[in-house]
């Protein structure tokens, strides 16, 4: 590849160290005679044809030409190799007929997770998925070519969106549909309210029921009951909504008692509660509250992230799109119980998942669907190839005295 090969006209220049070794003539030896007679009487042969002299010179002074335009015109080398890769994600099922193909037809075979080990190698069982973070690391394998099989889940797409090289074939594969039990909350002596979640490829729901405590297939949990004040003001009356009906679900669903007290900014919270909802734009101050949550446009994958001690963001304005696809309602649960155990079950057995057109960004053009293969340049070898070539012209040339 050259980066300007416009230069390469420079190679018209061979014609120069050609044109003057043609017109060049060798000079003659010195042959002394006793007379001139009989040379004179000889018939001379005409000089009938131009011949190149000093082949060696020639060839050396050409090849300088073509490295000198090599280096102008910017030559470049492409260091992709010839090798092809199948990805896997770990717990896909149905693929062995497949994969038995693949390394059937060269393809080695790698797991979906950081550094792409072997899928031999069973010692690697993280959990720890960051889909765009392993494109972005695909890029710089410069493989041929490489097929991947994921599923594709909403919880390991993080940060910002990429594009997929040309090389890389993404194909997402739906987990099967689980059915588990997420909390108990005792109701009597005798009856609990077990709350199930239902999660397939494209949604995730929960069940509420109510059973005997001898029936209840988890451990149970007592009766919660929490208060928190909602702050809102005129300007996020819609994500006011959104998040009193939240709240509203949080109780009917986990069986905890909420007390809500909603108000707007201008008024002070006098008795102390557990909880804020903060959804205004003007400061927070001396609020007799432990924990704060509060609406903050960020640049962020997540809907509510962790900015403090106590103080939490939900990053984006809401409604009812938003809070479907973010599951706003659990998350919010999983902050007010502060149950990382539940939150990691939840996360766990989540089998929502991004189709491929949303989860990979368009290509933005060339410089995208080249990402894959990687140039070097060639100007330090051919600068090093042209000063040898230089040394060891000049040296033959003074001996041949040319």
């Amino acid at each position: 590849m050259f980066s300007n090969p416009l230069y390469l006209f420079a190679l018209a220049g061979l014609t120069i160290p050609i044109a003057i070794h043609l017109l060049s003539r060798k000079e003659g030896k010195i042959i002394k005679l006793g007379s001139v007679r009989h040379v004179v009487e000889t018939s001379t042969q005409q000089f009938k044809g131009i011949k190149l002299n000093e082949l060696i010179l020639l060839a050396l002074r050409c090849a300088m030409i073509v490295v000198f335009s090599l280096l102008l015109s910017g030559l470049q080398c492409t260091n992709q190799r010839n090798e092809k890769w199948v990805i896997v994600e770990r717990g896909l099922p149905n693929l062995n007929s497949i994969i038995d193909s693949l390394e059937s037809n060269g393809y080695s075979l790698h797991l979906l997770a950081k550094g792409f080990p072997e899928l031999k190698d069973s010692s690697n069982t993280t959990l720890e998925i960051n889909y765009w973070q392993l494109g972005e690391e695909l890029k710089q394998r410069n493989l041929s070519d490489v097929i991947v099989f994921s599923k594709n889940n909403i919880n390991h797409f993080k940060g910002m969106r990429s594009a997929l090289p040309e090389n890389v074939r993404w194909i997402s594969q739906p987990s099967p549909p689980i059915d588990f039990p997420v909390r108990a909350v005792r109701l009597s002596h005798d009856s609990v309210s077990l709350l199930t979640d239902h999660s397939t490829f494209d949604k995730t729901y929960f069940t509420s029921e109510k059973m005997s405590t001898k029936a209840c297939p988890i451990a149970i949990s007592p009766q919660d009951t929490i208060k928190i004040a909602l702050v809102s003001d005129a300007e996020f009356n819609y994500d006011h909504k959104i998040i009193k009906a939240a709240l509203l679900a949080i109780e009917k669903l986990l069986t905890f008692k909420i007390t809500l007290i909603e108000t707007d900014p201008s008024k002070a919270l006098v008795s102390p509660i557990e909880w804020c909802l903060w959804l205004s734009s003007e400061k927070f101050e001396g609020l007799n509250s432990k924990k704060i949550i509060r609406v903050e446009l960020l640049a962020d994958n997540e809907l509510i992230v962790r900015t403090g001690l106590n103080q939490w963001t939900i990053t984006k304005r809401l409604n009812q799109e938003v809070a479907l696809h973010h599951n706003l309602t659990m998350q919010l649960a999983v902050l007010l119980l502060l149950d990382k155990d539940l939150d990691e079950k939840l996360s766990t057995n989540d089998r929502r998942m991004l189709s491929d057109s949303s989860a990979w960004s368009r290509s933005g053009g060339g410089n995208e669907i080249q990402a894959s293969v990687q140039t070097v340049s060639a100007d330090k070898y051919l600068i090093i190839l042209l000063l040898v070539l230089l040394f060891i012209e000049r040296i033959l040339a003074y001996k041949r005295n040319q």
